[in-house]
């Protein structure tokens, strides 16, 4: 038996249908709005949680120079993505060691009892990633991880202060490649806005004695150190391998716009690795110089000589360290001299010894540290 459906049958429900299409369009808009709260987090109530994306203007960023959006990812490095694109031979450093996360540091602030904070690991050096963690200032634990590429990690993270807002500050490895993720809190907790600190900018320029060769974590190495004992905002371009490069000067003269304070510690990449001569070097240095007085006048330069080293002579042609030594020493005597009254000499060798070294060059972690306290005390003396 067949059953014919039709309007004059059914004329109350057909009646009632605009109702019903404006009820289900209503509580659909009603959903979609939920899921997109100005906050920039999405509760997932299944997962009992509260997901804050990585573009979250309440996170602080510290450390880089060069933040972008990516995907699902928020991309920050030290260097310009042209100089990713160099070569050893272009650059005077390898891309590979340059595209790190040395001296970079997030922080966010909420009172969630727990905190996972994502990244994923990006091809490039295979070292394992550590991370090290603080809870309002104070340092609570490294986190370490297997390096293996695209792989998502997870940070967590649990208070020392149940009830009460934490400022969490996490430091990014030292020569692993690290994407964030974003952040997920406990449902019902969210993070907060809060001023981020005025603080004066600190290049570090140099090779891997700069970069963190010897240390686990970036607040080990010694630019962290003086920065923080100066509150100096800390960005580190030095790069493990680097020469003295004019590509690095040249980032350092056009995309910085203030800079309050250099350290310049580099040449024994060119001296014992390379083994160029001395007026090479020389030249080098001087367009180092050149390049950055050109965008920075009054910028404060510190310009470090050639630290404690076992290779006292270059394996390559022999010529003695202190030789290298004196380049530094003159081009700051002589612009001094000139009428730059903010371009300071340090002498490293003068405040390292062999006892601060883990191996041939590069410092222990309690040589970073003696070393740190050493600079921060020239330093201060003039800056203080």
């Amino acid at each position: 038996m067949k059953y014919l459906l039709n309007r004059t049958t059914f004329t109350p429900f057909f009646n009632l249908l605009p109702v019903v299409i404006s009820l289900v369009v209503s509580l659909h808009c009603s959903a979609q709005e939920t899921k997109l709260p100005k906050s920039n987090s999405i509760s997932n109530p299944l997962a009992k949680s509260v997901f804050i994306v990585p573009t979250d203007n309440r996170i602080q960023i510290e450390g880089s120079n060069y933040i972008k959006s990516e995907g699902d990812a928020l991309v920050l490095h030290r260097h310009a993505d042209a100089v990713y694109k160099g070569t050893n031979l272009s650059n005077l450093f390898h891309p590979i060691p340059a595209r790190t996360c040395a001296g970079i540091v997030l922080k966010f602030k909420t009172k969630s009892p727990t905190a996972k904070v994502k990244f994923r690991i990006i091809k490039g050096k295979n070292i394992d990633p550590v991370f090290a963690v603080f809870q309002d200032g104070v340092f609570v634990e490294n986190k370490s991880f297997k390096y293996v590429p695209d792989q998502e990690i997870v940070l967590d993270l649990k208070s020392l202060k149940a009830g009460r807002d934490i400022e969490y500050k996490i430091t990014f490895p030292l020569k692993t490649d690290v994407h964030f993720l974003g952040i997920e809190l406990k449902n019902g907790f969210d993070i907060v806005s809060y001023p981020k600190d005025k603080k004066p900018t600190y290049v570090a320029f140099g090779d891997s004695i700069t970069h963190g060769s010897g240390q686990l974590t970036t607040p080990e190495t010694y630019p962290y150190i003086v920065a923080d004992k100066f509150g100096f905002e800390l960005y580190n371009i030095a790069v493990g391998g680097a020469k003295t490069s004019q590509v690095m000067a040249d980032l350092i003269k056009n995309d910085f716009k203030e800079i309050d304070v250099i350290t310049i510690l580099i040449g024994f990449n060119d001296y014992n690795a390379e083994g160029v001569t001395v007026e090479t070097y020389k030249n080098r240095y001087e367009g180092v110089l050149n390049a950055i007085r050109t965008a920075h006048p009054k910028t404060k330069i510190f310009c470090i000589t050639m630290t404690a080293t076992k290779n006292n002579n270059a394996k390559k042609t022999g010529i003695a360290a202190d030789d290298f030594r004196a380049v530094v020493k003159n081009n700051v005597a002589n612009r001094r001299a000139s009428g730059d009254a903010n371009i300071f000499l340090i002498e490293g060798d003068k405040i390292t010894t062999e006892a601060n070294l883990k191996d041939a060059v590069h410092f222990s972690v309690e040589g970073a540290r003696d070393f740190a306290v050493e600079l921060y005390t020239k330093m201060s003396a003039i800056l203080n």
